[in-house]
């Protein structure tokens, strides 16, 4: 059997009625649940958007928006039209957004457009529960901002502890932790006197009524885990009507810091005072009206005021007119802004005195103090003359020096001139007379005169010398630089001596590194520098000793070392040996002969040749003499190295 029931549009409507009215239902709870969660706003917000559509007349057309403070957070198929169903979110008075219902397609108009008056009834309802919350969450953040603001403020402050009618400390910061290093724990229920020590508040909390003073203060130091610290105790209790005491409050500084910077300021202090007081000058510091502001008073001329005169004028304290008064200089710093430095000799005294007046500015730039720096001067000028004096006698000296150098120089001259006439005529006939010219002579005679012809190119090197050393002062010598072969100037050399080698029966060793060497050297000049050197190598080397000669080309310059076995020098004499006239000691003057100017000489004439000489030598064992003269720029030349020689006649290639 089938049943077959009918339902009329009516009944249709109250079905439809019932439904909506049980979707509203349902979405007021889950909305009213949402407030009830404390939740984030975004989130309570996300959570409406969601669920108020579900109570509208076409729930799978709806869209919500809400919108707070320019901040929009809607549904994905939301877009505001003018059939858009709205409520204005109030908060304590004023609008900060609303919230909105539309549809995505247009509907059928009912009350509000698409929209029923129970419709807008429930968003108003919804808004105005949100406009509440909203409310109460900005009083809670305020609320919990109030709370933050107050904890630092109180931790960061130095109000320290709160404390009870017995003493008892119930309340502390950080800042108190942080001075003591202790934990929170260790402090609440510990009495006062374990961090403050001031003996009035043992009577305070000892029942004293006598003890009504309104705070107490004091400064005090104390060991915090084993450093010494100095604390700043600064208590206010709570009193009664009857002026028992119920509780206080505890301030507790730690002013280690401070108390260094003042115990450092003042030493700083102490000794500047020592310093401007130790201070032998007279200083004085003047304000504006002329008065004296502090000074050191080192000075005869300066009588220290009384104490009654804090303060006097400057020139009430000076014996007489120690600066000049007309015109005043210290008021001319005050007027001009600049320093001022002068000398000012006191007819009184007759002492002469250095001053220096310093401005001093103030923060706008004006001039508010002077300081002046007063010296006596008067052994110093004194010195000053005694040197001016001294000086200029010397000045006569040299003058005086200079004409006899000069007077030297020209009876150098003179002498050599009138001895060159005598001796070359005696050189000439003696020379002839052993060379046999001027006939035969028997042995006596020849031995005679060979030594008239060796003493006479002596007495004519000795007369040379002294005429170059004179030319050499003079800045007169002249120099004519040509083309010259090593090997050749040296065999030249080599020959001059081969007698005097055969005689002493001496060998000489040979080290030559090329076969050909070109340097530019003055013909005259040059040869003699080895002239020399060979001439002290055979004078200091006994018989059957060792000369060595060598020469090698190293980089841009020609290095020749003349060597020898002889009697040496120490280390101590070195130095001095290139000085004129210089002699080791009188003893080997009078063994070996000679007048203290080859060494000389041979130096003067290397540096000319921008070349350098040194010596190497060792007492007893020898001695080595280096020159080192500069290659000629450009020249070809053929490297052979030969072996150390030994021969009676060298020749050199």
């Amino acid at each position: 059997m089938v049943w077959t029931i009918s339902i009329d549009q009516e009944s249709e409507q109250r079905i439809d009625i019932l439904d909506k009215r049980e979707r509203e239902l349902e979405c007021i709870y889950s909305i009213s649940d949402l407030f009830d969660l404390h939740i984030p706003l975004k989130s309570l917000f996300r959570g409406i958007i969601k669920k108020l559509p579900a109570a509208f007349l076409y729930p799978e057309l709806a869209e919500a928006c809400i919108v707070l403070d320019g901040e929009v957070y809607r549904s994905e198929g939301f877009e505001k039209n003018g059939s858009s169903l709205s409520s204005n979110i109030l908060v304590h008075g004023t609008k900060r957004g609303s919230l909105n219902v539309s549809y995505r397609e247009e509907r059928p108009f009912h009350d509000f457009g698409p929209f029923l008056k129970d419709e807008q009834r429930l968003l108003d309802v919804i808004t105005s529960r949100l406009c509440k919350v909203i409310e109460r969450r900005h009083v809670e953040d305020a609320l919990l901002e109030s709370e933050k603001r107050y904890r630092l403020i109180f931790d960061a402050s130095p109000l320290g502890i709160f404390v009870d009618k017995k003493g008892i400390i119930t309340h502390c910061n950080r800042s108190f932790l942080s001075i003591f290093r202790v934990q929170k724990t260790d402090v609440l229920g510990a009495e006062i006197f374990d961090y403050v020590s001031d003996e009035r508040l043992d009577h305070l909390f000892a029942g004293s009524r006598g003890n009504t003073l309104p705070f107490y203060e004091n400064e005090y130091s104390a060991r915090v885990s084993g450093k010494e610290m100095f604390l700043r105790s600064y208590y206010v209790p709570l009193r009664s009507k009857d002026n028992i005491i119920e509780g206080g409050i505890g301030l507790i500084a730690d002013i280690t810091e401070n108390k260094n910077s003042r115990e450092e300021l003042q030493n700083q202090k102490e000794l500047l005072t020592s310093t401007f007081n130790a201070l032998q000058d007279l200083i004085i510091v003047v304000d504006r009206e002329m008065r004296i502001v502090t000074s050191n008073w080192k000075s005869d001329m300066i009588s220290a005021p009384q104490e009654s005169e804090t303060h006097p004028q400057i020139f009430d304290v000076f014996a007489h007119n120690l600066m000049p008064c007309d015109p005043c200089p210290i008021k001319d710093v005050f007027s001009s802004g600049n320093m001022k430095e002068f000398e000012h000799a006191d007819p009184v005294d007759h002492r002469v005195r250095d001053f220096r007046i310093f401005p001093v500015y103030d923060t706008k730039g004006d001039v508010m103090m002077t300081v002046s720096h007063i010296r006596d001067i008067t052994e110093r000028k004194q010195t000053e003359e005694a040197l001016k004096n001294s000086t200029r006698k010397l000045e006569s000296a040299y003058e005086e020096l200079k004409s006899l150098d000069r007077l030297k120089d020209e009876f150098l001259s003179n002498l050599r001139h009138e001895l060159n006439t005598p001796l070359t005529s005696i050189k000439g006939f003696s020379e002839l007379l052993y060379d046999g010219t001027l006939g035969p002579l028997n042995q006596g005679q020849i031995d005679a005169i060979e030594r008239v012809v060796t003493k006479s190119r002596k007495l004519q090197n000795l007369i040379d010398s002294l005429l170059f050393v004179s030319t050499n002062q003079n800045g007169t010598i002249r120099y004519n630089f040509e083309q010259m072969e090593v090997s050749s100037l040296l065999n030249n050399v080599v020959n001059l001596f081969f007698d005097t080698i055969k005689e002493k029966n001496m060998h000489i060793h040979l080290d030559v590194g090329f076969d050909s060497c070109l340097i530019d050297g003055d013909r005259t000049y040059l040869p003699q520098v080895f002239l020399n050197l060979m001439d002290n190598a055979v004078k200091f080397t006994p018989r059957h000793g060792t000369i060595t000669i060598s020469a090698h080309i190293e980089e841009k310059s020609v290095h020749i070392v003349i060597g020898d076995s002889g009697i040496g020098i120490s280390e101590n004499d070195i130095p001095g040996l290139f000085r004129k006239f210089h002699q080791i000691d009188s003893s080997s003057t009078r063994n070996y002969g000679g007048n203290g100017l080859g060494l000389y000489i041979s130096k003067v004439i290397v540096d000319s040749h921008k070349g350098n000489i040194w010596i190497e030598s060792e007492e007893g064992l020898g001695t080595d003499v280096h020159v080192c003269v500069p290659l000629k720029q450009v020249q070809f030349s053929a490297s052979s190295n030969s072996a150390p020689r030994s021969c009676e006649k060298p020749i050199l290639r």
